[in-house]
């Protein structure tokens, strides 16, 4: 069974270098201490104004500070850190086993009680399970942000750091939200989804509408829902091409309806009767309308002259009249009711 190993080390190198390694940052943290205590002793913090915040901003202080870190060969801010690390930590409050590192960043925590106690609550860190000190864990205790984010807030609080940049926003943004699981979360926020809909233009809505609805159950609930309100209806009954499909899904729906009924209503036998009667009166009525209509039409032909045109026309349409009637008596006579492609042609004008 191989060994574990910590990057191209086994576990066992790992832990020889770590044990030296401690003892070189120990070694580097009291050197650390001792330019800062050597520099406290060059330029002592020198208090402004009574109870007023130290500063070196008097005349010489950074002059000579700057003497003292070009004679040593570290830069002027180098040298300013381990000063006030120095200052902030006095020898009998500094702790063997916590680095510099650290003691550095706990300084930055202003009251000198509230300082010295945070040392000795060692936390636990996350990653580890154990206590101890890391860069990151007294940056948190410092109330600054951690390096390497380790809870949803501190991951949250970096990223929005990395997206003040808006073209960065929107990257992020987008590649997050491809991701199916990302974004139904998302969605459960009303904020979100209010904050998403403000920003949409009507072409995206309509568009976003298109791809939620493609199945007709979702579209038929959209409709029904949004055709209630007024001023959307009448925008819509103003549309011909939606007008007519409207109008033509009322027809589509009567006929359906009224197959159902005459296919499953207990009275449908009786209807169909009433329907074949009412079918029969109506054919006697227009032949016998015909009749009456011709018979009082044709006396008032006496001595009429007619042109080319006039003769024409009316021979014509006495020709769909007979072809008309030829049709009738077949279907009568045999039940059928077909016609061929002749009649179907003069009887559209052709």
């Amino acid at each position: 069974m191989s060994e574990e190993k910590v990057g191209q080390v086994s576990q066992r190198r790992y832990d020889e270098i770590i044990s030296g390694d401690r003892q070189l940052v120990a070694q580097i943290g009291r050197a650390m201490f001792t330019i800062g205590d050597h520099a406290l002793e060059i330029e002592p913090m020198r208090p402004v104004g009574g109870s007023a915040p130290t500063s070196d901003t008097l005349f010489g202080v950074k002059a000579s500070l700057q003497i003292y870190a070009d004679d040593i060969g570290l830069s002027l801010k180098t040298v300013l850190h381990y000063r006030f690390t120095s200052h902030r930590w006095p020898v009998g409050k500094r702790r063997d086993g916590v680095s510099h590192k650290v003691h550095a960043v706990l300084a930055n925590i202003p009251d000198d009680e509230e300082r010295f106690a945070a040392i000795d609550k060692v936390p636990v860190d996350e990653v580890t399970g154990v206590r101890r000190w890391t860069a990151d864990l007294a940056k948190k205790r410092a109330g600054h942000r951690p390096e390497r984010p380790g809870t949803v807030q501190e991951k949250v609080e970096r990223i929005h750091d990395l997206a003040l940049d808006e073209d960065v926003a929107v990257t992020a943004a987008r590649d997050v939200l491809r991701r199916p699981a990302v974004a139904a979360r998302l969605l459960q926020d009303i904020d979100v989804r209010r904050t998403l809909n403000d920003a949409q233009t009507p072409e995206h809505r309509v568009e976003a509408v298109h791809h939620v609805v493609t199945d007709d159950v979702a579209a038929a609930k959209l409709a029904s829902d949004v055709l209630r309100r007024p001023e959307v209806a009448a925008r819509v009954a103003a549309d011909d091409r939606a007008r007519l499909a409207v109008n033509r899904a009322q027809v589509e729906r009567s006929r359906q309806q009224a197959e159902a009924f005459r296919r499953e209503s207990p009275v449908a036998p009786a209807i169909r009767r009433i329907e074949r009667t009412e079918d029969f009166v109506d054919l006697l009525g227009s032949i016998h309308r015909f009749v009456r209509e011709a018979s009082q039409s044709v006396p008032k032909l006496r001595g009429r002259e007619w042109s080319g045109d006039e003769r024409e026309v009316v021979l014509n349409n006495i020709g769909r009249a007979r072809a008309v009637l030829d049709w009738l008596e077949t279907a009568v006579s045999t039940g059928r009711v077909d016609m061929d492609e002749e009649l179907a042609r003069m009887l559209r004008g052709e």
